[in-house]
């Protein structure tokens, strides 16, 4: 587990409207709660309505059924005081009697009337029955407040009328039976007058009901109304239980959320400078000019800076995946040293990810975590690539001088031989002229000699030429340039030493372009690079046991880097040697670089000077079937570039 001080820390960053939604997610559980009991308080008052609906529909109904129940028992009064009133006889001394007797009137004053009265047609008492007049009449409840009446014609079809029988009785025994207990357990019952005056009530503490009320019409007495109170009130929703619970539980999470807003602006500021120690630590992490690495005593990536990961071309995660895949150099285990040891400074040879050798400079240290123990190596790197460059620049550059000084001490001996072998070379040509010339005046002479004095003539005459342009070179003058064809000086550069090839064992095979252009060239020069390449090839196909073939062709080819759109005269000598053994121009045209045991290293430099003083190119590569192919290019005539100073 990688230490909390070298981690490897990437702050991330969210998009504007999730962290604008983020700051304000504290709030979350109080809305969700407010939202919840609101939904409680609308279900309680929705509830509470429905009851308040079902409560009032109970009361009307009740009503109703009352009302006609008191209707049906005040007809059924009336039905039998109209039997009464039919079975009386005219008035007489034993109307007392006869009202007494009658089991109607009898049983009228048993069950509920107070008293009978039988008046006549003029409204005269004509006799009188009355409830505590009869027998056991103390066990009957004495009448409180008023009074209503029964009234039936003591006539009828047969006879006129005669009087009226009138029955007196007491409405609250109507209310008040045991067959309406149920009733008046739940209800205050009122008969009110058309006044609103209270006619009776089963209420007697005077405490008013303070239920839900309904009032209908009593239609058995006139201008009366019959009202049904409820005893108990039903509660408003708002008071209660599950209400009273919501509103405690919503001031608790109001309580509760508060207390999260006050913690999480805590927590906010602790990230916010933890996120600005991380930036101003990851900020000098990736300003440092040397990479950083840190690694545990196993040797596993911990954490690596940008400079690290830029030095040597991987990304960190890959780092810690494939762990150091740039190092070639094998690391002596971590377990061989102590934790409390230091290790020295050391260099290394690292391979970037494209290739090219990073040289660097390690400056090693224990890491040490908070509690004073090692847990890992904490590495700083330097980069000395570009130093070690230089220092190889300028160790070439003293050999570079070192190398002109025996250039210029060559070039003062070359000077010294040019001047002196210039006039035995001048009477030489004088002398094989001479003699060319006496032989052809001569009759019968040999012609082998004849053609081997004018060949000393030739050579000697080219010597002098090479002394001439040495001399030439050394007094800085500009070289004489002429129009001709490359390809007669390739073949007479063949035909000079074919001698050689002929003792060396070397097959040649020369295929000459005939449509080339004409080049503005130093004809020496050009001569002397052409003869330079046949005998470094033939003499890399010395020690060989093959067959040794020289291809030597001509052709018009192209060189893509100076003018890829005209074609160049192009010289190629292709042998069947060891090849270049991975070296490239540059390192084969160093100067006094020779693969011979007696090579002077100048040959392929001069070459060099020479084809790029007459704006040419001189390339070599390995043959595609073994060997080495050294060839130049001129620009035709009409590109030759201007000549430099020799």
């Amino acid at each position: 587990m990688a230490p909390p001080s070298i981690a490897h820390d990437t702050l991330g960053t969210r998009p504007g409207g999730i962290a604008a939604l983020s700051r304000y997610l504290w709030a979350a559980p109080l809305l969700l709660s407010v939202a919840f009991t609101a939904l409680v308080a609308a279900w309680a008052q929705d509830n509470d309505r429905l009851e308040r609906e079902a409560m009032q529909r109970s009361v009307m109904a009740d009503t109703l059924s009352l009302e006609a129940q008191l209707t049906a028992r005040l007809e059924t009064e009336m039905v039998k005081l109209r039997a009464a009133a039919t079975r009386l006889l005219p008035a007489g001394q034993d109307a007392h009697r006869q009202l007494a007797n009658l089991p109607e009137i009898a049983a009228g004053l048993d069950r509920r009337w107070l008293s009978v009265l039988w008046l006549d047609a003029n409204a005269r008492i004509v006799a009188e029955a009355r409830r505590d007049q009869r027998p056991g009449a103390k066990n009957f409840p004495q009448t409180q407040g008023i009074t209503l009446h029964l009234v039936a014609p003591t006539s009828d079809e047969r006879r006129p009328q005669t009087g009226q029988l009138i029955a007196r009785y007491d409405p609250a025994d109507l209310i008040q039976s045991q067959d309406f207990w149920w009733l008046a357990a739940q209800y205050e019952v009122q008969l009110l007058s058309g006044l609103d005056e209270v006619i009776l009530s089963t209420e007697k503490t005077g405490r008013a009901a303070a239920g839900e009320t309904y009032e209908t019409p009593f239609q058995a007495i006139a201008d009366a109304r019959l009202r049904l109170t409820q005893r108990v009130r039903q509660p408003h929703w708002f008071t209660t239980l599950p209400v009273v619970l919501m509103a405690g539980f919503l001031v608790c999470i109001a309580v509760a959320t508060l207390l999260l807003r006050r913690q999480m602006n805590r927590v906010a500021r602790a990230e916010s400078a933890w996120r600005t120690e991380a930036a101003w630590r990851q900020s000098l992490e990736e300003s440092a000019l040397v990479g950083l690495r840190a690694r545990d005593l196993s040797g596993k990536l911990l954490f690596a800076n940008g400079t690290f990961c830029e030095m040597v071309g991987y990304s960190f995660a890959e780092l810690v995946e494939h762990g150091p895949v740039f190092d070639a150099q094998v690391q002596p285990p971590h377990d061989q040293f102590p934790p409390s040891a230091k290790r020295e400074d050391r260099e290394a040879r690292w391979h970037h990810r494209d290739g090219r050798i990073v040289d660097v400079m390690v400056f090693e240290s224990p890491l040490i975590d908070g509690g004073g123990e090692q847990v890992g190596w904490m590495d700083s790197i330097v980069d000395v690539t570009e130093r070690k460059r230089l220092e190889e620049l300028e160790r070439r550059q003293r050999e570079v001088l070192a190398n002109h000084a025996r250039l210029s001490t060559l070039g003062e001996v070359a000077s010294t031989l040019a001047h002196e072998l210039n006039q035995p070379l001048t009477s030489i040509v004088s002398y094989s002229a001479g003699i060319a010339k006496a032989l052809e005046k001569l009759p019968g002479t040999d012609p082998e000699l004849l053609a081997a004095a004018q060949a000393l003539s030739r050579h000697a005459s080219k010597a002098g030429g090479i002394v001439h342009r040495i001399r030439t070179r050394l007094a800085r003058r500009e070289l004489v340039l002429e129009h001709c064809n490359i390809n007669p000086l390739v073949a007479d550069a063949v035909t000079l030493l074919q001698r050689e090839f002929r003792r060396a064992g070397v097959d040649v095979s020369l295929k000459l372009y005939s449509g080339l252009p004409a080049v503005h060239i130093d004809r020496i020069g050009i001569e002397q690079v052409i003869t330079n390449l046949l005998r470094n090839a033939c003499d890399a196909m010395a020690g060989i046991a093959q067959q040794r073939t020289l291809q030597v062709r001509t052709l018009l080819g192209r060189v893509p880097p100076l003018d890829p759109r005209a074609g160049w005269v192009t010289v190629e000598v292709t042998d069947v040697g060891p090849g270049l053994g991975g070296r490239d121009i540059e390192a084969l045209t160093e100067p006094f670089f020779s693969t011979k045991k007696e090579g002077t290293g100048l040959g392929l430099a001069i070459c060099r000077s020479i084809l790029e003083s007459h704006g040419g190119v001189l390339h070599a590569q390995d043959a595609p079937d073994g060997g080495a192919r050294f060839s130049f290019s001129l620009p035709p005539d009409n590109q030759t570039m201007e000549t430099n100073p020799a």
